[in-house]
């Protein structure tokens, strides 16, 4: 999804006939929404969505303020004194003109709390009295009204209106539904804190007065996010905040009295009277309000200069402003909800610039604080929003919050940082790194000879042996069997077993290596490249024959001048981190090259169901031209610098770096290089005694630094923490774990004639368990342009996931109508689906239209397909893109393929995409099929 593919919003009703002028915004909806506005002091180094808690004050109000602070204490007699009253009264008739109301009857205030208590503790009620409030008041509201109804011994009637309502007719029959001869006065929000609706409050208080009572409304959140003219609501008492949504300092609010209210108003603080001149012309709400002591007012004072804020910051001015937020909260929760495929739970016109979305219930017992996905979103992924239970646990919801300074991005951001949080809730990890111990993993149990074990290939079978070396007490017996639900501590110290070969020089006795391994490129290697660096398999191996025989592998021209420069300091990896940046603008700038001169449009909201309506033509970049091959010579100095300088962990961070880097110039410096560097940190830490005593040669060290590095990119990717089954084939370890359909991007067409042969074998097929599979090559990408920041992409499967996500739409909508598309269209955006699978599903049925019938009558028995109906994950192979040395045919000849055109193909926000087999990564020895689930 992207900005483009959005048709306008509608202007929302409840912005209607709210008395303020429209006005027409200048501003682009799809600008509006992928711009941030204003200068804020918020840290860039995290993702702040929750300006309704406390709000965010622009730069500019905060210096004005500091000016009116140094103003007073330049002589504060004189301010208070003489300038006090006439700056106080220029705030409030600002806020006044804003709210469209008469400054003589508000009373400016510490916020809303304070209001709503003035307001409660000035009335009192008879002992029969009832006292009208809903579930979506704010806590502090309610203990407030608890106490008053204690103190006078009154019933609180507390109206339970659902998060999930179909328009405010529902809102208001529900509170007059609790209405009784005995209610006398109501407390009802604008715009609750818990839910975001934006209640008809208008009607409300209209229907109440009609019935005598008088109805407080709690606006906190609604200055400043919707338009709002008080006086036209004519409520009793209407208080609310200025510091959430109207930008100022904190501490500033209001209270709005009816004028034939005004006599049952008391302050809580009793004071003098500031007006001592001409007393006679201010009314008694002025003369009770005006002065509750000495304090700070330039919080205050900086209302005129957070008004006019709101005006400018955005083109369109206020109006401007409220409709873009609006807007992007609509469209934030659209993303949010289809992401985790919540239905959205009212219409676009009951909400403002907050949205509440229901979220899975909580697994866990219940406890106190900050709930585990609010803490998981803060510490893993620096994303500030609030995430409560309500209505009451295990129930549970995430507020979204809008103000000028979000953007679209970060709410795709937060959309898949949410789904990978309640993911890792559902499925937690079986064990940290460091725990069990290397002591206890050094156990014969820890290979399993036992029952969850499944053995599949023995040594003989694929040339493992066990290990006789000299140093056996610090060694496990080489895996002769595969390892179902492995810990991640098993797989690093299958990293470590490969380093150890290495120092040992063994390796080539034993070149067991993660897949994808060198392969046919093996040959080619020792035919063209230098054969000093040992085994293919071998990482630094590896590099060296990308570098030095694949063209296109090496670096991009326009980073060519960058590396040059680098290339002539004392030390590359010491220096690094002073030109990361700069490539990674370089990086951007290639990559919005290519796909402008690929001309891809963006995908329209109604996907096109015929694949020529997409792109498939790769444009790869130009490397460069460098007569002596940069690149390599680039790779070289860093094994060099490295290896002899100190492994400290800022050295260790650039190495990583520079190899992800010269691996794919162009997406790689977008991985994780932290957790990749604790990683490393801890293999090489483990293996540092073993290391000392060998005391390798230069050129070890720097076989070592290179498979280290490897291994523990590997390690880092979010997939391999949820590992089920490692698999041995020949010389290959194949890691397999599971990932729902729903965030598997694509990024090749699948060949409908061997879908449809899949679909008859699986339908014919006698059992009624869930299918097993041959696992779904997949590598961690970060699509260009996408509503995703990373997910899995697959690598080779697109058949056998077009076959699942085909008969999984069968099991649950039936057999379409010939020609009937349009319950495959709403299959795919209900589920998250891309253009891609729209257009394979489609060629798919219409291959079974045209073909024999008895297909489809298969199809149409229920039990032949109910088994798909409830399956959410498939089994895949992990993999990194940039370890392979894919082929592709471009204009009719067979070249190899830039790691960034899997970025870019696997993108769901261009037409763009492969024709099925166009590329070509090569495939696994063999393989072990487990089950969909």
């Amino acid at each position: 999804m992207t900005p483009g593919c959005i048709s306008p919003l509608p202007r929302p009703k409840a912005f209607e006939n709210s008395g303020v002028d429209k006005g027409d915004s200048r501003l682009g909806f799809t600008t509006a929404l992928v711009e941030s506005f204003g200068a804020w002091e918020i840290r860039s180094d995290i993702l702040y969505l929750d300006n309704g808690a406390f709000g965010a004050c622009p730069t500019v109000v905060l210096e004005k303020q500091r000016d009116i602070r140094q103003w007073i204490e330049e002589n504060p007699h004189d301010f208070f004194e003489r300038s006090y009253i006439p700056a106080c009264e220029a705030s409030r008739e600002a806020l006044a003109d804003f709210l469209h109301t008469d400054p003589a009857d508000l009373v400016l205030l510490p916020g809303a709390t304070h209001g709503l208590n003035v307001v409660i503790q000035s009335l009192t009620f008879d002992s029969d009295d009832e006292i009208l409030t809903t579930n979506h008041a704010y806590s502090s509201v309610r203990l407030a009204l608890e106490h008053v109804a204690k103190r006078d011994n009154v019933r609180l009637v507390v109206v339970d209106i659902p998060l999930e309502v179909s328009g405010p007719d529902i809102i208001l029959q529900r509170i007059l539904a609790s209405v009784t001869p005995q209610t006398r006065f109501a407390v009802v929000d604008h715009v609750p804190s818990r839910s975001g609706l934006v209640f008809p409050i208008k009607e409300i208080v209209h229907e109440l007065a009609a019935l005598n009572i008088d109805t407080l409304v709690d606006g906190a959140h609604a200055p400043g996010m919707i338009p709002l003219n008080v006086a036209d609501i004519n409520a009793a008492y209407y208080v609310a905040n200025c510091h959430k949504w109207m930008c100022t300092p904190r501490g500033v609010g209001f209270l709005h009295v009816r004028r034939d209210r005004v006599q049952n108003i008391k302050p809580l603080v009793i004071a003098r009277s500031p007006y001592v001149v001409d007393g006679s012309s201010h009314s008694s709400l002025e003369h009770s309000f005006g002065w509750m002591g000495t304090n700070c007012p330039s919080a205050l004072l900086s209302l005129p200069t957070s008004i006019s804020f709101l005006n400018t910051v955005i083109p369109g001015g206020y109006r401007g402003l409220i409709d873009r937020n609006h807007n992007l909260a609509v469209l934030a929760r659209r993303i949010i909800c289809r992401t985790l495929g919540i239905p959205i739970p009212c219409p676009d016109s009951m909400i403002g610039a907050m949205a509440t979305i229901p979220l899975p219930d909580s697994p866990g017992p219940k406890q106190e604080g900050m709930l585990p996905v609010q803490q998981a979103l803060w510490r893993e992924h620096g994303i500030v929003i609030p995430v409560y239970a309500w209505p009451s646990y295990p129930k549970r919801v995430i507020r979204l919050s809008v103000q000028a300074y979000n953007s679209l991005d970060q709410y795709l951001r937060l959309a898949d940082c949410l789904r990978s949080v309640l993911y890792n809730e559902r499925n937690p990890a079986p064990d940290r790194l460091n725990n069990p111990s290397l002591k206890l993993l050094r156990s014969s149990d820890s290979w399993g000879n036992g029952n969850d074990h499944v053995s599949t290939e023995y040594a003989s079978a694929c040339g493992h042996h066990a290990d006789n070396g000299s140093n056996g007490a610090d060694f496990l017996e080489t895996p002769h069997q595969d390892i179902k639900n492995p810990t991640p501590r098993l797989l690093v110290w299958l990293a470590q077993l490969r380093v150890r070969r290495i120092v040992e020089g063994s390796f080539a006795s034993y070149p067991v290596s993660l897949y994808p391994i060198a392969g046919d490129a093996e040959t080619r290697f020792f035919m063209e490249s230098k054969p000093d660096y040992g085994h293919a398999n071998l990482e630094i191996s590896r590099v060296a024959y990308m570098l030095s025989c694949i063209d296109q592998r090496r670096i991009p021209r326009i980073m060519e001048p960058s590396i040059a420069c680098l290339m002539q300091d004392e030390d590359v990896v010491e220096n690094w981190p002073e030109w990361v940046e700069l490539l990674k603008n370089q990086a951007q700038i290639l990559t919005r090259a290519i796909t402008l001169d690929m001309a891809a449009s963006q995908t329209p909201s109604t996907f096109p169901a015929d694949a020529s309506d997409f792109i498939s033509r790769v444009v790869l970049y130009k490397t460069e031209s460098h007569g002596g091959n940069l690149s390599f010579s680039f790779w070289l100095r860093a094994l060099a610098d490295f290896v002899r300088g100190r492994w400290s962990p800022v050295r260790v961070a650039s190495f990583l770096q520079i190899h992800s880097f010269l691996k794919d110039p162009v997406g790689g410096l977008r991985n994780d290089a932290a957790t990749q560097t604790e990683l490393f940190i801890l293999l090489f830490n483990e293996l540092r005694a073993q290391l000392d005593d060998a005391q390798p040669s230069q050129t070890t060290w720097e076989t070592v630094a290179a498979q280290l590095a490897l291994e523990s990119s590997f390690i880092s990717q979010p997939l391999v923490r949820h590992t089920s089954y490692v698999h041995f084939s020949g010389d290959q370890q194949l890691v397999y774990s599971y990932v729902d359909i729903n965030h598997l991007a694509r990024s090749e067409f699948s060949s409908p004639a061997i879908v449809v042969g899949m679909i008859q074998n699986i339908i014919n097929s006698p059992s009624n368990d869930l299918y097993s599979i041959a696992p779904i090559a997949v590598a961690n990408s970060y699509p260009i342009c996408s509503s995703h920041d990373a997910r899995a992409v697959v690598i080779d499967g697109n058949n056998r996931i077009t076959t699942v996500a085909f008969l999984r739409f069968v099991s649950i909508h039936g057999v379409p109508d010939t020609g009937e598309t349009e319950e495959l269209r709403e299959y795919c955006q209900s589920y998250g689906l891309g253009p891609v699978y729209f257009v394979d599903l489609c060629a798919v049925m219409q291959m079974l239209w045209d073909g024999p019938v008895d297909i489809i009558d298969q199809l149409k028995i229920v039990e032949k397909v109910a088994r798909f109906r409830h399956v959410r994950q498939v089994p895949v192979l992990i993999t990194e893109e940039s370890s392979f040395f894919t082929k592709v045919l471009v204009d009719g000849y067979e070249t190899f393929l830039q790691p960034v055109h899997q970025c870019i193909f696997a993108t769901e926000d261009l037409l763009v995409a492969l024709p099925a087999k166009m590329q070509s990564h090569g495939r696994a020895k063999g393989f072990k099929a487990l089950p969909i689930r």
